[in-house]
């Protein structure tokens, strides 16, 4: 089977996302600071001053989508080969995993998620979380660890949720 390969340290957000998503963000920014001006300095009291928190938040959520999108990730990766499993991809401190093909013993893959379980020789389990990743990146990853587990002849057991 031939090896995959993907870059996942490419993933940014398009100028045009970015530009919506500030907007987006600086409006809600503008009603909560709206809703703030004219409670404490124009005395409408029609709408309470905790109604502003709403808009704020909102705000703040989408800057941090922001940000997460525009930061460039170093060194993030997924590779699938003949020997082993390797990747390294996460938002928040991402970690290196290596897996060797000789020591898994069984493959869990859920129909509904987008996630894999890996149960080792020495009885130790890992669920790989593709939810982060694109839906098409996510199920090619997702086929070529079927294909190769069916090759090396693994037990893959097929379920529609991983609990």
């Amino acid at each position: 089977m031939e090896n995959l390969y993907f870059n996942l340290a490419e993933e940014e957000f398009s100028r045009s996302r970015k530009i919506l998503l500030i907007i987006f963000a600086g409006l809600f920014f503008l009603a909560g600071s709206y809703i703030l001006f004219a409670n404490l300095f124009l005395g409408k009291e029609s709408m309470h001053i905790a109604v502003s928190t709403a808009p704020f938040s909102i705000s703040i959520v989408v800057f941090v989508i922001l940000l997460m999108g525009s930061v460039k990730r170093k060194n993030q990766f997924f590779i699938i080969d003949n020997d082993k499993i390797e990747f390294r991809f996460g938002f928040f401190r991402p970690k290196k995993h290596s897996f060797q093909w000789t020591d898994i013993h069984e493959l869990v893959l859920p129909h509904k998620q987008k996630k894999a379980l890996f149960r080792f020789t020495d009885g130790s389990v890992f669920i790989l979380d593709l939810t982060w990743l694109q839906k098409k990146k996510s199920n090619i990853i997702r086929k070529h660890i079927y294909h190769v587990a069916w090759e090396k002849n693994l037990k893959v057991e097929k379920v529609n949720f991983l609990s």
